[in-house]
């Protein structure tokens, strides 16, 4: 989750021991969180993960780096090409972690990770100890909204636009002012909504080839 608990009710300043909205926070945190990675393509909080690389994958054309599908990296714990089960030494790759990049090098000058091997399994743990501002704020603001709409009896299935007109004593209408063509257009719109320009920077831009696709990652 990109957020806690706790963090989501310090916000809406509801009391820690106020157990009363509990489990609807928690299910709209988990929501959101997932819909937030699924629109970024990546994983946000930290993790250690094993990435195998494939060099025939590539149809010989590895080169000499590596990418590595969850950043920003923190370390790279180790670095194994196959078949010979060989350890790649520190020495022979320089890690970009910001964008996840590791880079084959030997005596000062780059090489490619194909020479020699047939695979790379690599260890290492990426993602963010800390979550970044602007993402908490966005699960706020839409975990804020829902408790919102619950509170006031309005169904969740309508946008973050919505603006309610009473008869007193003969019915009360709610209006849905959001965009909903344009969030139906985007992945996982309907649940971001108007937030999706916010987020657009933190998206993954990485071209993913061969064996840099997820299902790769354990």
């Amino acid at each position: 989750m990109l957020v806690t608990l706790d963090q989501m009710k310090a916000y809406l300043n509801i009391d820690l021991a106020d157990t009363n909205h509990d489990a609807f926070l928690q299910e709209q945190i988990v929501i959101v969180s997932e819909a937030i990675e699924g629109y970024c393509g990546r994983v946000f909080s930290e993790g250690t993960y094993t990435q195998i690389f494939h060099v025939d994958e590539f149809n010989n054309a590895l080169g000499d780096k590596l990418t590595a599908f969850h950043y920003p990296v923190i370390s790279v714990t180790s670095v194994t090409a196959q078949p010979d089960s060989l350890v790649i030494p520190p020495t022979e790759y320089r890690i970009q972690k910001t964008k996840g990049l590791l880079t084959r090098v030997l005596n000062g000058s780059r090489r490619s990770w194909a020479q020699g091997a047939t695979s790379f399994e690599v260890v290492y743990t990426a993602g963010f100890v800390i979550i970044p501002a602007v993402i908490r704020q966005v699960v706020y603001s839409l975990v804020s909204a829902n408790h919102n709409k619950q509170q006031a009896g309005i169904s969740l299935d309508f946008g973050n636009d919505v603006q309610s007109i009473s008869i007193p004593g003969t019915l009360t209408v709610n209006f849905d002012y959001t965009l909903q063509a344009n969030d139906r257009s985007t992945a996982f719109g309907m649940i971001i909504g108007q937030y999706s320009n916010t987020l657009d920077p933190f998206r993954s831009e990485r071209t993913i080839l061969g064996s840099v696709e997820e299902h790769y990652v354990e």
